[in-house]
């Protein structure tokens, strides 16, 4: 049997939710309940070079749903591969994978350079503020300047924490997704939800958003913003400049390194983004009323 094409999973708007028996207590009584949970499952990461066996290179727990676009856009954030390196993506094939819903495979089209597995896990086994520092210089490094988006609105932003609520469908029945989304800035401050993906992970929802762009040939994401439900770290930094996102707003905070990160590489960071206020923390000049 051959892989199946990854561009569409039939069984992936099933597996995205589960359905629990639980127990509800209010007001000391006790109520029985069907629940709606999210669903998480592992997702193994192979990519195979042209006349080459797959290697493994991940595995994400993660929302199953849009697994091409995870995987693709996990290999470009993290600067494995370059978009325009892929030439299919595919499931594995049932005869040599358990669960092949589990398992991407994607191919390039070419030789894939194994030497940028070893030099991501060091960085990413590291736990010390020298090693965060050293992980700037290099996301800099490898990451095309960023361009900056159009002035930005307060009062435009202030909409997109609820217009992202209503894009969020799964999240409506279960409580428990990350949501990111592009959104497109045009002169004069208004901006425009392009693309909202959800996941369990929040870093996968990002993934998932580049990897669409990736797979639909257009990135950089020049003059976007990058919009995220919880909080902004350094990994989602980091994502946002291999996608070319000059700006990026959080409804949670961001971390002391997301800032840093954010400041070396000309983003404008925003968070605690509410309908009536938020925090520009860099590139201050670019957020006005």
């Amino acid at each position: 049997m051959n892989p199946r094409d990854a561009s569409t999973e039939p069984h992936d708007s099933m597996r995205r939710t589960a359905k629990r028996a639980i127990s509800v207590w209010r007001d000391g009584a006790q109520t029985p309940l069907d629940d709606l949970l999210v669903g998480e499952e592992p997702m193994q990461i192979l990519v195979a070079g042209a006349g080459s066996a797959p290697i493994e290179v991940a595995v994400t727990m993660r929302t199953p749903g849009n697994d091409n676009e995870l995987a693709v856009g996990f290999l470009v954030s993290e600067g494995l591969i370059n978009a325009a390196d892929v030439e299919r993506v595919a499931y594995a094939d049932p005869v040599v994978a358990a669960q092949p819903e589990n398992h991407l495979v994607v191919h390039l089209k070419g030789a894939f350079d194994t030497t940028s597995i070893v030099e991501r896990t060091t960085i990413a086994s590291a736990s010390c503020g020298i090693c965060g520092k050293a992980s700037i210089a290099d996301v800099a490094a490898r990451c095309a300047p960023v361009v900056p988006t159009a002035r930005l609105s307060a009062a435009a932003l202030g909409a997109l924490p609820g217009a992202l609520r209503t894009a969020q469908p799964v999240f409506d029945h279960t409580g428990g997704l990350h949501a990111a989304a592009v959104v497109g800035v045009s002169v004069g401050g208004a901006v425009q939800i392009e693309m909202v993906r959800e996941d369990v992970g929040r870093h996968n929802a990002v993934d998932k958003l580049i990897g669409a762009a990736a797979l639909a040939q257009t990135l950089p994401l020049t003059g976007r913003l990058l919009l995220l439900s919880g909080r902004c770290s350094f990994e989602l930094v980091q994502k946002a400049a291999a996608a070319g996102i000059g700006a990026i707003a959080c409804i949670g905070a961001p971390s002391d390194l997301a800032v840093e990160t954010a400041e070396r590489l000309g983003i404008c960071l925003i968070g605690f983004l509410r309908d009536n206020s938020l925090n520009v923390y860099t590139e201050r000049e670019r957020v006005s009323s």
